[in-house]
C-alpha cells in the first residue's frame, strides 16, 4: 500500500521486483493476467507478488542489520521501516507489529506442529500468540493503563498469560532436559 492507501498495482510490484533483479518476465498487463488466472481469486497473485517482494527486502534488511548500529540514533533505521509503513503513531504502530508477530507465528507454528521438533518451537509459538493478544489490548499509552478499559478485556489477558505458562512450561522441559540437576 503506498502512503494514501491505494493498493500498487502488480506491474508496479513486478517492476520493483524487475528493478531489484527479482523479476525475470516482461511486466506487462497479459504477463500478470495469465499468471492471475491460475488462481481461483485475482488478488491471490498479487499477494503473493507482494510477498516475494516482501521476502526479498526483509532478508536485504536482516543482512543490513548486521552493519554497526548507528550511534546517533539507534532507532534511524527502524523508524525508516516505520515511516514507509505509515506507522509512525503509536497506534498504527502497535498494529505494524501485531501483524509482524502474527505473520512471524505461521512459519512457527509449521515447525512446533512437527512431532519431532520438541520443546523450544512450542515455547514460541505460545509466547507469540501471547505478544500477539497483549498487543491488540493497547493503541495509545493510556490505553495501556487504563485500568477500567483493560477490565473489558481480562478474559483476553488471562489467555495471554496462561500462552505465557504455557511457553514457560516448554522451555522448562528444555532446560530441565539439558541440566536434569537445574544447575
Amino acid at each position: 500500500m503506498t502512503i494514501n492507501h491505494i493498493p500498487v498495482t502488480v506491474q508496479q510490484i513486478g517492476a520493483a521486483l524487475a528493478a531489484l533483479g527479482r523479476y525475470e518476465g516482461n511486466n506487462t498487463a497479459a504477463e500478470h493476467a495469465d499468471y492471475a488466472a491460475q488462481f481461483s481469486h485475482p488478488d491471490i497473485y498479487r499477494v503473493r507478488l507482494i510477498n516475494a517482494l516482501l521476502g526479498f527486502v526483509q532478508k536485504e534488511a536482516m543482512l543490513a542489520d548486521e552493519v554497526e548500529p548507528d550511534a546517533e540514533n539507534p532507532m534511524a533505521a527502524l523508524g525508516e521501516q516505520l515511516k514507509s509503513a505509515d506507522a509512525w503513531e503509536l497506534s498504527p504502530q502497535v498494529d505494524f507489529i501485531r501483524w509482524q508477530v502474527e505473520r512471524a507465528s505461521i512459519p512457527l507454528q509449521l515447525i512446533a506442529s512437527d512431532r519431532n521438533s520438541g520443546p523450544l518451537p512450542v515455547a514460541a509459538v505460545y509466547a507469540a500468540e501471547a505478544m500477539h493478544i497483549l498487543l491488540g489490548r493497547f493503541d495509545t499509552p493510556e490505553a495501556a493503563v487504563d485500568l477500567d478499559a483493560l477490565a473489558g478485556h481480562v478474559a483476553e489477558v488471562r489467555r495471554a498469560r496462561e500462552l505465557l505458562r504455557v511457553a514457560i512450561e516448554n522451555t522448562d522441559i528444555l532446560l530441565n532436559a539439558l541440566d536434569p540437576n537445574g544447575e
